[in-house]
């Protein structure tokens, strides 16, 4: 069988072009954007699908260089751009919905172990179908995968397949789910000329980016990363091994926070424009290289047992969110969006709940805590729990 190996600036080629097929796609198919599918993501399956073709038709491997560098970049941005202030805002909802959200993650670790011990596979597959794909999505997906597939060889494969069905379920059963709460117990909006939150968060983005505003947030990454790396050291010597995108997630969050509180005449740019440039950026380009690596050959084995896990991970999330969340935040109009948030959420990312969110709120009316306390729950709260989480039950399993 013949060989092609792409080095990194070739892969990197091949990634930017796979983005752009994503986001001509994108635009082309209508589900693709109802569901708000990353271009990325489509881009990378795209190219993922050539290469399987490829093998099977024309005996060919395509082998593309791996790097963690965007990875590492992503999860600092997120880590910068996380207010402590904002967080503690939230108040009791906040607390209510992160307490659920930390179930949520048991829950679907819990329902992964157990349908892969059913299916007789390992527990990491299990896992890789829980909380690593569903609550964290592609990018925490494909940063995981390296230390599963130790243990399960078609663990990366698993892990994003499962986060793209999660991203697609997520929009598809939210928003229902949501409206169905507020038909059934007649619920209206509490403030109904309350600002419109996606209206502040796009004048927000209309930042400006210069050169030297860019390199700030470049040296900030950078240094992020930099004390992430020796983080992650210290905690390995403690006996404790974590990916190194978390202790840069955590560093972000200490330099974002601590920054402007240590030096306050510098002009921090942890929330520019810039900065989310940057995060953007590096997600797409990680996600599409992490996806074009995809053997989905190894899939097929498995791919009937994985799509029984995954219907099971839907049900147990749309029972927690209807049955638990909602009369937990009070059982009114801002709890019912929430909840249609927390399942795009807890099956795909923090757009595809904004998303969700977004549509009940254009036809039943603004609801201004929603869109405080879902978007800082996914942002911050949620990732770093994950983490540790996923962590001690890998060392458990693995182990």
């Amino acid at each position: 069988m013949h060989e092609i190996i792409f080095d990194s600036e070739q892969t990197l080629v091949v990634a930017i072009i796979a983005y752009f097929i994503g986001r001509w796609l994108t635009r082309k198919i209508g589900f693709l954007d109802r569901f708000r599918i990353p271009e990325a993501v489509t881009g990378g399956m795209v190219v993922a699908i050539l290469v399987t073709a490829l093998r099977y038709w024309g005996s060919t491997t395509v082998t593309f260089t791996a790097s963690d560098a965007m990875l590492l970049t992503f999860f600092s941005t997120i880590g910068l751009s996380a207010r402590l202030s904002d967080l503690l805002n939230g108040g009791r909802v906040l607390g209510l919905t992160l307490a659920v959200c930390i179930a949520v993650i048991l829950l679907e670790n819990l329902v992964g172990v157990g349908m892969a011990t059913l299916f007789d596979a390992p527990p990491v597959a299990g896992l890789m179908a829980g909380s690593v794909a569903l609550i964290g999505g592609h990018g925490t997906a494909a940063a995981w995968a390296p230390l599963f597939e130790e243990s399960v060889a078609a663990a990366g494969t698993i892990g994003l397949a499962s986060a793209t069905f999660g991203l697609v379920a997520g929009g598809v059963v939210g928003g229902p789910l949501g409206q169905s709460l507020i038909q059934r117990n007649q619920l209206r909006p509490s403030a109904a000329e309350a600002p419109d939150p996606m209206l502040s968060a796009a004048e927000e983005a209309g930042g400006r980016i210069d050169v030297p505003n860019f390199f700030a947030s470049l040296l900030v990454i950078a240094l992020a990363i930099a004390i992430g790396e020796e983080l992650n050291a210290l905690i390995a010597r403690l006996g404790l091994n974590l990916p190194e995108f978390v202790t840069a997630l955590f560093a972000g969050i200490l330099i974002g926070n601590l920054g402007p509180v240590v030096l306050p005449r510098i002009e921090w740019p942890t929330h520019s424009a810039a900065m989310r440039l940057i995060a953007d950026l590096s997600l797409s380009i990680f996600l599409v290289r992490a996806l074009m690596s995809l053997q989905l050959w190894t899939l097929a084995s498995v791919a009937g047992p994985l799509l029984i896990v995954l219907l099971c991970q839907v049900a147990a999330v749309l029972v927690l969110a209807y049955f638990l969340l909602f009369r937990l935040l009070g059982s009114d109009y801002d709890a019912a969006v929430m909840s249609s948030g927390f399942v795009g959420l807890s099956l795909g990312a923090t757009p595809t709940a904004v998303a969700n969110m977004s549509a009940l709120s254009h036809k039943y009316g603004p609801s201004p805590t929603a869109f405080l306390v879902i978007p800082l729950v996914g942002a911050f709260f949620i990732d770093l729990v994950n983490a540790f989480v996923v962590s001690w039950l890998h060392g458990h399993f693995a182990g």
